[in-house]
């Protein structure tokens, strides 16, 4: 049997969009899934929009990108959620910062749209620059218990225990945040 999941990030430059993407990649990888990462920026790289494009599939994988066929999408920002969103179809799951993002329900007008307090949560805990990793462990939660790919907890573990000395407790404090507000909120999801 085939798994594939397509997943696309958006955000501005300097949010670790796509840091986010690659460590995803690196957590499949370690489960043993094939994986892609392809980034999409403008010329300004600081605050300018950004996404990326995660593919993970069972099997090797012959096309990169969300076009508009994207089953998990995931905005941090108004400018990249605008540029990023034609990766939205009937099934997409779009998961949208309530903060930061004002327009979803007008530009979304397909899939299911869930309204997520990711940069509050992240700037309440006063971890502003780790949204992204935030976003990982929201992601994990409702991987797992949707059932639509099975990576698990261990090969995140890995892949955050191997990052730099400096940055891991940061990251590992805003992963286990994410997980915590995706089963703060499991009950809107289903």
């Amino acid at each position: 049997m085939n798994e594939k999941l397509k997943i696309r990030f958006s955000g501005r430059g300097g949010q670790g969009i796509k840091f986010l993407g690659s460590v995803l990649v690196r957590v499949a990888m370690a489960a043993n899934y094939y994986a892609t990462l392809t980034v999409d920026y403008t010329p300004s790289v600081r605050g300018g929009p950004i996404f990326c494009d995660v593919i993970l599939n069972t099997a090797p994988i012959s096309y990169p990108f969300c076009d508009k066929d994207a089953d998990i999408f995931i905005a941090i920002d108004q400018n990249g959620f605008e540029r990023a969103s034609e990766c939205i179809y009937e099934k997409t799951h779009s998961f949208i910062d309530e903060n930061t993002i004002a327009n979803a329900e007008e530009i979304i007008q397909k899939g299911i749209i869930h309204r997520v307090p990711i940069t509050r949560r992240a700037d309440e805990k006063k971890i502003p620059k780790s949204a992204n990793i935030l976003c990982l462990g929201f992601l994990s939660e409702y991987l797992k218990e949707s059932g639509k790919l099975d990576l698990k907890e261990e090969y995140y573990n890995q892949v955050l225990n191997s990052m730099p000395q400096q940055f891991r407790a940061i990251n590992i404090q805003s992963y286990q945040l994410g997980q915590a507000l995706y089963r703060e909120l499991i009950n809107e999801f289903q």
